[in-house]
């Protein structure tokens, strides 16, 4: 909440110092006001100095946010498997500020240096095969290296030995809640279909099933030490 106030605070801010300025240009008598509605090299010139003035602000308060709020992330990984889907996580994002830092100072950067000028016409092509070409692959390559090293995470995560001594415990989530289901002294659950969905069997657990018999449900998860 303080957050959004904050925000708020700033947009109104700036709305207000844009009106003062307004008003400021009212009343200059006898200035040389451009309202022709066309740019000129001085409102162009100010229009790229404000744009490196806006890139300044946008890494500024991406680094100030690293440093006072990275800490809300990601906390201590509460299993075994976290520290894999942490590591995932962080590699995105790295990728991500890599591929931001870079292209935002090339936007702000080519915005300033090819700003209009009064009798300069824009130069300009449809279209470039090797720029698309290689604006294309690049991501392509960073998307699939991403996809390979989920597909790697999530298996490891998902593998289970069959010579270990396993608990077997389904976990449904919910918008505000969780439902478990144990699966019983067989260490075996039973068939659960959507269609089975119907008043208090909530999981849709197939009750002719003999593995659902022993099946018990509960809304806490725990994993007890020598449950055999």
């Amino acid at each position: 909440m303080t957050s959004l106030l904050v925000i708020v605070i700033l947009v109104l801010l700036a709305v207000a110092l844009w009106q003062l300025t307004k008003i400021f240009d009212l009343t200059q008598v006898g200035a040389n006001i451009n309202d022709s509605g066309v740019a000129n090299d001085k409102d162009n010139n100010l229009q790229g100095y404000l744009m490196f003035g806006f890139l300044a602000f946008l890494y500024i308060f991406t680094i100030y946010g690293l440093f006072t709020w990275s800490h809300l992330i990601l906390s201590v990984p509460a299993s075994a498997h976290g520290g894999q889907v942490d590591n995932l996580m962080n590699t995105t994002w790295v990728l991500l500020f890599i591929v931001q830092a870079v292209t935002q100072v090339l936007l702000y950067y080519f915005t300033f240096k090819y700003r209009g000028r009064e009798g300069q016409k824009a130069l300009y092509f449809a279209d470039n095969d090797k720029l698309e070409f290689v604006w294309s692959v690049i991501p392509a390559i960073v998307l699939a290296g991403l996809i390979l090293y989920g597909l790697y995470a999530w298996t490891n995560i998902m593998f289970v030995d069959e010579d270990e001594d396993v608990m077997v415990v389904e976990v449904y989530a919910k918008q505000f809640a969780w439902e478990i289901r144990y699966s019983g002294k067989d260490n075996v659950l039973g068939k659960a279909n959507v269609r089975y969905i119907d008043g208090p069997n909530t999981m849709g657990v197939d009750l002719n099933d003999p593995n659902a018999q022993d099946d018990v449900s509960a809304t806490e998860l725990h994993l007890c030490a020598g449950w055999r």
